[in-house]
């Protein structure tokens, strides 16, 4: 289970370029089917996927990467092969920038792995007691808990150490506004809707740059897949 939480927090971004490179298009009803369905994709969890620089990534995470990437593109017309594709590009990406994070000597202090604890996990619940009912039930404990958030953060400052994000031009904004208004039965203004398209077209933009790096981490470590 060592990064089962990582992958859940990556996916959010990771999804993004899939989902952003098809909205311009029609959804066909049609093409809903495939993703309809239940997920089947299914590896055996002990089952080696892929290998980085000899760390080997197994089926138990894959298989969460692979049922997140189906939920978060239901509707769309992608292949249970472009899905599979997506998820271990993903899986691996993680775990090379995971490796050079280390390498690099990024990692989370106490102090932030508390707070990020305390803010976006217990504060969820009335009781630190219930936090640990929860935790019980899903066979987790704290320090697995501590131990994901240490590679999200890590994760997080090697992503923002080696990649820029601009902000959006104005031609860009007037360019998803106009797509807005087209698929929109309603008068929509621009003031109303500005920062939702600011923080879509930010988040493209750092989708890119993610896969930018994933890329780049590629082409310079020794990577095998199995699947």
């Amino acid at each position: 289970m060592k990064k089962l939480l990582l992958s859940l927090a990556v996916i959010l971004v990771l999804t993004l370029a899939a989902c952003s490179g098809d909205e311009n298009g029609d959804k066909k009803e049609e093409s809903q089917n495939s993703n309809d369905q239940e997920v089947t994709k299914q590896v055996d969890d002990d089952k080696t996927v892929a290998k980085v620089n000899g760390e080997e990534l197994k089926g138990e995470e894959f298989n969460l990467i692979y049922q997140q990437f189906s939920s978060r593109l239901q509707g769309q017309d992608v292949s249970e092969e472009q899905l599979e594709k997506r998820a271990l590009d993903q899986f691996v990406g993680q775990e090379l920038v995971l490796q050079a994070a280390e390498k690099n000597g990024l990692e989370a202090t106490e102090k932030e792995i508390n707070e990020m604890l305390n803010q976006q996990y217990k504060s969820q619940y009335d009781s630190d007691e219930a936090f640990q009912k929860d935790l019980e039930k899903n066979n987790l404990t704290e320090e697995d808990i501590k131990s994901n958030i240490a590679d999200q953060l890590a994760f997080s400052k090697y992503v923002e150490e080696n990649t820029e994000v601009s902000e959006p031009t104005e031609e860009e904004i007037q360019k998803a506004f106009e797509q807005i208004k087209k698929s929109s039965e309603e008068d929509v203004k621009l003031k109303d809707v500005k920062q939702m398209i600011v923080s879509t077209i930010k988040q493209q933009k750092q989708q890119e740059e993610v896969q930018k790096l994933f890329d780049q981490l590629r082409e310079d470590n020794e990577v095998e897949i199995l699947l």
